[in-house]
């Protein structure tokens, strides 16, 4: 392949990257980002855009896919989601699927950290040029005609309805911080919760979760879970998790043999339903140690169907969004390999 003087391959000089800040997103800023990318890729065809809106975001992403060679995506978990569900839902369609490069600039930014990216943005924009190129697995989440897809963890149960919580609150601070019809002397207190959200990142997820853990009821959960050629179980447990890599919120070790490249993803229930006793699994799963599966039953499959056995209807929240909100059932299939990004290369 021809090279320049720089010793980086001749089509690198006519790349095109369309990058996506969400300026919203728990770490972004519009300016220090636009930066530090053109810094890193200046010899890139680059073009920056900053949608105001999920249907924007997607709009715009389905447009860049038919003539960008790559795109970059900055924000977080939530961010990446919703720029890719167009995608993932037309992928069929495209005759060349463009690479997904994440900037992870959001609140929780568990897929690029489980592909190796720091958060030094130009470090991370570099891998366009410097990292290579990896085929990652997509779980497809339906219930009836809908269909979502998420690339990390998910599931339902006290997890889902924390992701839920966390989602609202901060829609509503940023909602709220914003509107004209809020008194002056509030709009200090606002910026400040504002701040405090982002700067708490991943961890808010923890705070918010302490309090749903002392407010579930298991009177009203039951559901069954079918894996085709392995087990039918119903059971009462709070919590129920759909893996596609090891780490949830930067710090739970979900699934430590769990990878997002083989072909399945991995199913784990925290039965425990005593408070004393779902804390104490937490803090293993937290420590990095495997609880036994008598706590924590667990399996690999490459797709289960889940369906409400009790009172309570299903939530399922996957990569820090509600995929699906009070449904009767949902089915989650792995798509191997559905999705090219950028990786670190070895070293």
């Amino acid at each position: 392949m021809a090279r320049n003087f720089t010793g980086f391959p001749l089509h690198y000089l006519q790349m095109e990257i369309s990058v996506f800040i969400n300026s919203r997103a728990g770490r972004a800023d519009r300016e220090l980002i636009e930066k530090a990318v053109r810094t890193a890729l200046f010899r890139c065809k680059l073009r920056f855009l900053t949608p105001t809106s999920i249907p924007e975001l997607q709009a715009n992403v389905l447009e860049e896919a038919k003539t960008a060679d790559a795109l970059m995506i900055c924000g977080g978990d939530g961010t990446l989601n919703a720029a890719l569900q167009p995608l993932l839902s037309a992928r069929e369609t495209f005759e060349r699927f463009p690479t997904i490069c994440p900037l992870p600039v959001g609140t929780a930014n568990d897929f690029a950290q489980e592909l190796g990216i720091g958060h030094r943005i130009e470090r991370a924009a570099r891998l366009v040029l410097e990292g290579e190129i990896q085929d990652v697995d997509v779980l497809q989440v339906t219930s009836g005609n809908n269909e979502a897809f998420m690339l990390t963890n998910g599931g339902l149960g006290v997890p889902a309805e924390t992701a839920d919580l966390v989602n609202r609150f901060r829609k509503w601070l940023v909602e709220t911080s914003e509107c004209d019809d809020v008194k002056a002397h509030w709009r200090p207190v606002l910026q400040l919760g504002k701040h405090a959200v982002k700067k708490a990142g991943s961890r808010i997820y923890e705070l918010t979760l302490a309090g749903k853990l002392t407010q579930w009821s298991i009177n009203d959960w039951k559901v069954e879970v079918e894996i085709p050629g392995q087990t039918i179980l119903t059971t009462h447990a709070p919590f129920i998790m759909i893996n596609n890599q090891k780490v949830l919120g930067a710090n739970y070790q979900a699934a430590p043999l769990t990878a997002n490249n083989d072909g399945t993803f991995n199913i784990m229930l925290v039965t425990a339903l005593t408070l004393a006793d779902q804390a104490k699994t937490l803090m293993k799963i937290r420590k990095g140690e495997i609880p036994s599966e008598m706590d924590c039953p667990r399996f690999e499959a490459s797709e289960c169907t889940i369906r409400r056995r009790g009172v309570r209807p299903l939530t399922f929240f996957g990569d820090g969004e509600i995929l699906h909100r009070e449904v009767e059932e949902v089915h989650v299939r792995c798509l191997h390999r559905a999705l090219p990004v950028f990786v670190r290369g070895a070293a």
